[in-house]
């Protein structure tokens, strides 16, 4: 692999893990537009913002969600919830917590009603989600910056601002992974 391919995946893989920012034509004659696909700093920095009060109000709610497996994924003001809880009521609860935090526009509340996973488990899944990552960062032409991928016990989540043609190919792209159980689509169109 050559020296320059190495530099774009790690910085691609760099943009993935501290989120997106925006782009910015300046090389064109006309007036400089964002893209409409891109995050800018202030929303992702909005997005950490979000995942950090909701990961704590959880825990200020009950000892319940205090001691349960959740994790918190915002993107673009969507907030998914994936992990376990003990009963409904836990999960009724977390909902309502996310739903009321600040600049959060939807809420996907994907939690289980079952014990905590095992690291097994949480291993495997963080190991589909970096084989899901890492083939939308290898496929040519396509916007992987813009997509993240969570997994949780197989299921694939995938949140991000793409056409309807980029969320065709990213669910295409994750099916040929191994491992994956199922697919969710959390996309914004654009």
């Amino acid at each position: 692999m050559s020296l320059l391919r190495v530099l774009l995946i790690s910085s691609a893989f760099a943009s993935l893990t501290t989120g997106c920012v925006s782009l910015l034509d300046a090389t064109s004659e006309g007036p400089i537009e964002e893209h409409q696909g891109t995050r800018t700093l202030g929303t992702v920095i909005e997005d950490e913002n979000i995942e950090t009060k909701i990961s704590v109000n959880l825990r200020k709610a009950s000892d319940t969600l205090k001691n349960s497996n959740i994790d918190v994924v915002s993107f673009n003001g969507t907030v998914l919830l994936v992990g376990e809880v003990p009963d409904q009521a836990s999960k009724a609860l977390a909902d309502q917590v996310a739903s009321k935090t600040r600049a959060v526009r939807k809420v996907y509340n994907e939690l289980s009603i079952a014990g905590v996973s095992t690291w097994v488990s949480r291993y495997n899944d963080a190991w589909i989600t970096t084989k899901v990552s890492s083939q939308m960062m290898l496929a040519e032409n396509f916007p992987s910056s813009r997509i993240k991928v969570v997994t949780e016990q197989g299921t694939v989540y995938l949140m991000g601002l793409v056409s309807q043609t980029e969320g065709e190919y990213a669910v295409d792209i994750t099916k040929q992974v191994y491992g994956v159980e199922k697919i969710v689509k959390l996309f914004e169109y654009i």
